[in-house]
């Protein structure tokens, strides 16, 4: 997730997080210095990345494949710990701005102050940071490719990445409207007042003047460690940070459909309603026109967010007896208020619609009741027709409160146990405790559907965990041919929910030396993550799609295990004993309502199986520099993948079972008012959270680090090259290899070679992506979008001793994301690629000074 793509997110906008080997952001564990950091999306343990304080970055360890053992639930595909500075003395002011070079936006302005300081004669430490970063964001209408709607090319017979425009939306600011019974199914708008035939081209809406490209964000960051020694052998510390963001989404005004009005449409009656379109609606024999309708004088839809981060955490640590410990306690919480805007009352709408000429020929609402409470008349017919009060009356400005909470405590002890043969038998052990919290709370209008979108309940929920954790590592061998050292190591983490119980993990690993230049090593690891607060208590979203209905068509007679399962639902025998047939009319038929992504209680954890085998080689080659290689085999295996269920294949699996009634037929409901004949018929099925299918990842990591002297300077190189020979998701018995489509890279690497001389550092990076398809699978979308490798430079030059001046330039050859267009599977809306991905925006420069004192 980040700024690039967030823009059509209901919420999180600019949020940035993290992940590794493609395994999401849940199973990705983001520690700082060694603890648990509070989540930046409410019910997710996704950590936002823009709360941790770059600039007291000590360094980041990160640490792949399992690693639950050691540090907890969601490190399925490993750890990220950030290493904050804890003695830091002196002033660092630095300032910098960026803008793309050939629009000129995405301005990015930042400005950072830390200081530091010893107390007390030395005793203690300090260190304060302060941070303000403006990010100003880029619309999709500021782009040559994608400044009007387009489609993919294959669903006008032509090539996949061939953009068709326009493809204007056909929900016009001008309004279309059509007879529902008319013949011909002419449709109709307005072009300067007067009556025309409906055009796309002409009087469709293009949707991307309203989009943008990345979401604008204004955050300030204040961050603190403080150290104290009380004595010799105690240390107290305290970590505080503090963090507010403001973002901005926008997207299109609503598209209006009179159905999400629930009436029949527009009155002919309505004094509005040209007499054209009632001469139309007259001669096909109703009484209403249905519409679609932009509704621009709503204002466009987006939301307006303000996220606040706020972590304290305490401590002590010291020595006693050769033994290392510490304890500490700390919370942390974020709370994202959002305000959005473009939705719409609906039962304000109605009543707006509902209007009448009074006795001095004035247009005004028809419900007396409505009048007293402000209704003004709303004319649908014409660009801008729309008066500001009626668009008043029947604006719903929405509101959504989310946070999250999180409260922990721990005790952790370390030493040396005794003394083997081969050195220190070294054991670390210690009890964690943590509290999670997160709720959504939507508006009243959005809980009741009643905002022209669908309905969305409040989502509460909390879980606590107590953890024991045990590690060792033991020397088996040293000082032997071959054999510089041999140690073995292992963990043991017992976890126990209150939601769904106790959980182990464990590790094995092993560590060879053969000499001072060569090592071997090799790890075993069980992980497991437990299912999050969305994933438990969510009631899910509302949601209309065709479902189709197996037990439609069936008879008395059918034969098969389907018919049976149908016939012994009493609401379909009953019709089948009525009519004869279980026979679904067109209304039935479409738009089945239900609920998606709702929480399970019942779920359990998702574990994972994961081997890892390298080798390090560090050689001083004298004259030619040091070398550093490393390389590493790995393969993941997670079972009982935690993910939703689509709402066809509950149906399926339902009826088309021997075991019927089973899980999956909990999900669907049937109605069971009314007449034998209209008995029967699906009217939700619920999409929720279950445990399912597997996932398996095998690959290859290298790593390059090669530093010499050349002339008077120093020249660095380093290469990070990863290849994955197989990213396999496996769900209801059906394989997906995903290796070579966007995102699941079959080769990518980063390198950087970096020369410094005297007061002048340059610095030049390549990144490089692999071919990919958006959709190996499928015949239409499988198509090469080509290799990606962009180019960056950097430079500094130190003025004086205390000012360090620098530039850089991003995407140096302005090279183009690859073309995935609307309509293509893995397309980001309004971008026209994969803005996760790739760079939408193009290349851009940044200037900046650091003074340091």
């Amino acid at each position: 997730m980040s700024s690039n793509n967030s823009n059509f997110f209901t919420s999180g906008g600019g949020i940035n997080t993290v992940e590794l080997r493609n395994l999401e952001e849940e199973r990705t564990l983001v520690l700082v210095n060694g603890r648990r950091y509070v989540s930046g999306v409410a019910g997710s343990s996704a950590v936002d990345w823009n709360t941790i304080p770059t600039e007291l970055i000590e360094r980041v360890d990160v640490i792949t494949g399992g690693a639950s053992a050691i540090y907890g639930s969601d490190a399925l595909a490993g750890v990220i710990n950030v290493i904050l500075k804890d003695d830091f003395e002196g002033v660092s002011i630095s300032s910098s701005h960026g803008e793309t070079l050939e629009f000129g936006d995405d301005k990015t302005d930042r400005f950072n102050l830390t200081a530091g300081g010893n107390f007390d004669d030395g005793k203690g430490n300090a260190v304060v940071s302060m941070t303000y970063t403006d990010e100003g964001g880029v619309y999709a209408r500021d782009r040559k490719n994608t400044q009007i709607d387009d489609l993919s090319g294959i669903y006008f017979g032509g090539e996949v990445d061939e953009s068709v425009a326009p493809v204007y939306s056909s929900y016009s600011e001008s309004g279309r409207f059509w007879a529902k019974n008319d013949a011909t199914k002419a449709n109709y708008t307005f072009d300067n007042g007067e009556v025309v035939d409906w055009d796309a081209d002409k009087y469709g809406f293009n949707r991307q003047q309203f989009r943008r490209y990345s979401v604008p964000t204004e955050r300030f960051l204040i961050s603190s460690n403080v150290n104290y020694d009380i004595n010799d052998t105690l240390e107290a510390f305290v970590e505080t940070t503090f963090a507010r963001t403001e973002t901005q989404t926008e997207i299109e005004p609503y598209p209006l459909h009179s159905d999400n009005l629930f009436i029949e449409g527009v009155s002919i009656d309505n004094p509005y309603v040209p007499q054209e379109l009632r001469d139309v609606a007259i001669a096909a024999g109703d009484d209403h026109l249905q519409f679609v309708r932009r509704t621009t004088e709503l204002d466009q839809r987006g939301s307006f967010a303000e996220r606040q981060t706020f972590r304290a955490l305490m401590g002590l640590r010291g020595e006693y007896n050769d033994w290392n410990w510490d304890a500490f306690f700390g919370q942390g919480q974020m709370q994202d208020s959002q305000r959005g805007t473009g939705q719409l009352n609906i039962s304000n709408f109605r009543n707006a619609l509902n209007v009448v000429e009074d006795a001095d020929g004035n247009i005004v609402c028809a419900d007396p009741a409505a009048v007293a409470e402000g209704c003004a008349p709303l004319n649908l017919f014409g660009k801008g027709a729309i008066s500001q009060e009626a668009a008043d009356y029947v604006s719903a400005p929405s509101v959504r409160d989310q946070r999250t909470k999180q409260t922990m405590a721990g005790f952790n002890l370390s030493g040396t146990v005794a003394e083997l043969p081969a050195g220190p038998l070294s054991l670390a052990t210690g009890w964690e405790y943590r509290d999670e919290y997160a709720a959504d709370f939507p508006d009243a209008l959005t809980r009741t559907g009643q905002n022209a979108g669908n309905k969305e309940e409040p989502t509460e929920g909390s879980y606590d965990v107590n953890e024991l954790y045990v590690e060792m590592e033991a020397p088996i061998l040293e000082g032997l041919p071959l054999v510089q050292s041999l140690s073995v190591g292992a963990a043991y983490r017992y976890s126990d929910y209150d939601t769904i119980g106790d959980t182990d993990a464990y590790t094995g690993r092993v560590s060879w030396t053969i000499n001072d230049s060569l090592r071997v090593r090799g790890q075993y690891a069980r992980a497991v993550r437990a299912p999050n607060i969305n994933e438990l208590f969510s009631p899910g979203g509302e949601n209309f799609a065709n479902v189709s209905d197996p037990c439609d068509g069936v008879t008395a007679s059918t034969p098969g295990v389907v018919a049976d399962n149908c016939r012994s639902i009493p609401a379909v025998a009953a019709r089948i004993e009525s009519e004869g047939v279980f026979d679904l009319t067109q209304p039935e038929i479409q738009g089945t309502g239900g609920f998606t992504s709702k929480g399970n209680e019942n779920l359990f954890t998702e574990t994972s199986d994961s081997f890892t085998i390298g080798a390090v080689f560090d050689h001083d080659l004298g004259n030619l520099g040091n070398v550093t290689v490393s390389l590493d085999w790995y393969s993941i295996e997670i079972e009982d993948l935690i993910d939703t269920v689509d709402r066809q294949t509950s149906v399926d699996f339902c009826y088309n079972s021997a075991s019927f009634p089973n899980n999956f037929c909990d999900f669907i409901v049937r109605d069971t008012a009314g007449p034998a004949f209209q008995q029967g018929e699906i009217t939700e099925v619920n999409s929720g959270y279950i445990n399912e299918g597997t996932l398996e990842t095998e690959g290859v990591d290298l790593q390059l680090q090669w530093g010499l002297a050349v002339g008077e300077g120093q020249l660095d190189m380093n290469l990070n090259y990863g290849h994955v020979m197989e990213y396999t998701q496996t769900k209801f018995g059906d394989a997906d290899e995903l290796v070579g489509e966007v995102g699941y890279f079959e080769h990518q690497w980063l390198a950087t070679v970096n020369y410094s001389l005297d007061r002048l550092m340059v610095q030049w990076e390549t990144s490089y992506l692999s071919d990919s398809s958006p959709d190996l699978s499928s015949p239409d979308f499988d198509y090469s979008v080509g290799e990606y490798v962009t180019h960056d430079l950097f430079a500094s030059y130190q003025i004086t001793d205390n000012i360090r001046a620098n530039l850089g330039i991003n995407n140096l050859l302005d090279e183009e994301a690859p073309v995935i267009l609307s309509g293509v599977p893995d397309n980001t809306t309004g971008t026209d690629t994969n803005a996760s991905v790739y760079n939408p925006i193009g290349r851009s420069a940044f200037v900046g000074v650091r003074m340091e004192f």
